[in-house]
């Protein structure tokens, strides 16, 4: 199967996990969430994953690729620490504390830094909180089942239209924390999944894995990466048509070097809440060799072309419909 070009933009943006949700209107039965907005819910997902303390063991399902994670996140002092670390495959670990994001490949002792966190991805799921996720979804509520050996709350997430994927997801019910999530085709298949298998909540923070973790190793090449927001307007781009729910929330210029050469990536970020869509621009002289103009992992699809002298990229866990309004929507306007 295809893999997805790995340029310095794609290098540190991992495919956005699934999104997952529980419901508007939920009554009080046991193990239920109070009643709120659906919004308000999942922000209270969100909360969890960010302010518990837990480690474990996930699976990522994309298609047929099948990867292992151990996970661990601890609210420090300094702010919030959590370290990830590939069990399967090329060995990968990723390190952040707050904004800061840290990852190193110990195969080729090589480590890149970047100062801006990634997307919301699993535990997190919460991109936007503007109302944009009650006005695309809708909850459907379903009963208790056994995840990584807890007792979890099911609840399918639906699509209002046929421009994004539906969701289900499970969670704890005192804390609402995230233990597993599904993506969901039109006729309800399961496209990605992505779940702990292993789960300890409330442990203690190990100090000396912090420590060793925010320590850079010796011998290892350190490349680093500059995100500055920008505004759109700034850098000549637009949208001649806009997919219904979906808003711009982010614009930045990633910048870096690697062995000498310096590379630039505009990264354009729609959101429907839940859903996101990354749109990259850079040079096309400084592609080393063709960008296929399709490709396709799991629920995930990048769409390429050139345009004047950029090459775009538009890549997200949307129906393909949506993933090429998108991109063809993509306009200069310098």
């Amino acid at each position: 199967m295809a893999t997805l070009p790995l340029t310095p933009a794609f290098a540190e943006q991992p495919v956005d996990r699934p999104p997952l949700a529980t419901g508007p209107q939920v009554s009080l039965e046991a193990g239920a969430p109070p009643r709120q907005g659906l919004e308000q819910w999942l922000q209270t997902v969100s909360t969890a994953a960010r302010s518990l303390n837990y480690s474990g063991v996930f699976i990522t399902q994309r298609g047929e690729e099948i990867s292992t994670s151990s996970l661990v996140h601890y609210v420090l002092p300094q702010g919030h620490f959590e370290r990830i670390e590939t069990l399967d495959g090329q060995r990968r670990i990723m390190v952040s504390l707050n904004d800061q994001v840290r990852t190193s490949w110990p195969d080729y002792r090589l480590t890149l830094i970047d100062n801006q966190a990634g997307q919301a991805s699993f535990p997190r799921l919460l991109k936007s909180t503007d109302g944009e996720v009650d006005r695309n979804y809708k909850l459907e509520r379903g009963g208790l089942e056994r995840c990584a050996g807890y007792e979890c709350r099911m609840s399918t997430l639906l699509p209002r239209d046929d421009l994004r994927w539906g969701y289900r997801l499970w969670s704890l019910p005192d804390s609402q924390l995230l233990v597993k999530a599904q993506t969901l085709d039109a006729d309800g298949h399961v496209i990605d999944q992505v779940a702990f298998t292993e789960l300890k909540i409330h442990v203690h923070p190990r100090q000396n894995l912090v420590r060793e973790s925010l320590h850079q190793p010796p011998g290892y090449a350190v490349e680093k990466m500059k995100v500055v927001p920008v505004s759109l307007r700034s850098q000549g781009w637009a949208l001649s048509s806009h997919v219904p729910g979906f808003k711009t929330v982010g614009v930045f210029r990633r910048s870096m070097s690697v062995g000498g050469k310096s590379s630039e990536v505009l990264q354009w970020l729609l959101s429907d809440g839940l859903a996101s869509v990354s749109i990259f621009v850079q040079p096309a002289a400084d592609l080393a060799e063709p960008v296929p103009p399709e490709q396709r992992v799991g629920g995930t699809l990048a769409l390429s072309r050139r345009i004047g002298e950029s090459w775009l990229t538009v890549m997200g866990a949307v129906p393909e419909r949506t993933l090429r309004r998108i991109s063809d929507a993509v306009v200069r306007v310098q």
